[in-house]
């Protein structure tokens, strides 16, 4: 399913590609938790054979020189000064994107030097750096303005519309009916919280032999039990 940060975020990348070898190529996607990030970047990496990193807090510069060396089919072996090498010297061979999710974990002072490192992998080689995180994350990352002022793509992940709801329902293997996806768009703009009701409700579903699921039937389910609504109010 093509949501529309998706599409956002596949033009962006595509942009950064366009790019000369000579400019700067680091992207910034950022926004709140269940608007499609994870499935747009495992998406986007599988179309365009790019290297996806989810960055942890416990991670310190061996780490992510090993976990490259690991995706990129190289050695270990020498310490972190020769896996720096290695793996500067295949990406100008063969150019691929490194993805960092939840980057929000790199953006602390204890982090820098991580950070950094990949400024100097994405410096020596020209490829396409793009970092994906929280609300937070572009306000976080100004803080280190030599690293900012690279950052030439910038996605702010938008409220899941209608559209998107609507989408998401019609891979369902119940039929969700229209007054029930009104509902999900009212209080429930988010494909995280999303995904997981129209599992329960399959699973109802099957259970209780219904093929279509309705606003009043949604709620004799009790399927949304411990899922915290969202009112129009917190649009904005």
């Amino acid at each position: 399913m093509k949501t529309k940060n998706y599409t956002r975020l596949l033009e962006s990348f595509t942009r950064l590609e366009n790019l000369p070898l000579s400019a700067p190529r680091m992207g910034l996607g950022f926004g709140n938790f269940g608007l499609g990030k994870t499935f747009a970047l495992e998406r986007i990496a599988a179309q365009k054979n790019a290297i996806l990193l989810r960055a942890a807090q416990t991670w310190s510069k061996k780490t992510v020189l090993e976990r490259l060396c690991f995706e990129l089919g190289l050695d270990t072996q020498g310490g972190s000064g020769r896996m720096f090498e290695r793996i500067v010297d295949e990406l100008r061979r063969e150019e691929r994107i490194v993805i960092v999710d939840e980057i929000d974990a790199l953006l602390r002072s204890d982090k820098t030097p991580v950070l950094e490192m990949f400024r100097d992998i994405h410096d020596e080689t020209s490829t396409v750096l793009y970092m994906i995180g929280m609300e937070e994350a572009d306000a976080k990352l100004q803080r280190h303005r030599h690293y900012y002022s690279r950052v030439v793509e910038f996605v702010k992940f938008e409220r899941i519309g209608r559209a998107d709801i609507e989408a998401y329902c019609e891979l369902s293997e119940v039929k969700i009916e229209d007054d029930l996806i009104n509902h999900f768009v009212a209080y429930f703009p988010n494909l995280r919280q999303i995904k997981v009701l129209i599992l329960r409700i399959e699973n109802a579903c099957t259970i209780n032999d219904i093929e279509s699921v309705n606003l009043k039937k949604f709620e004799e389910l009790g399927v949304a039990h411990g899922i915290k609504k969202e009112s129009s109010s917190s649009k904005h």
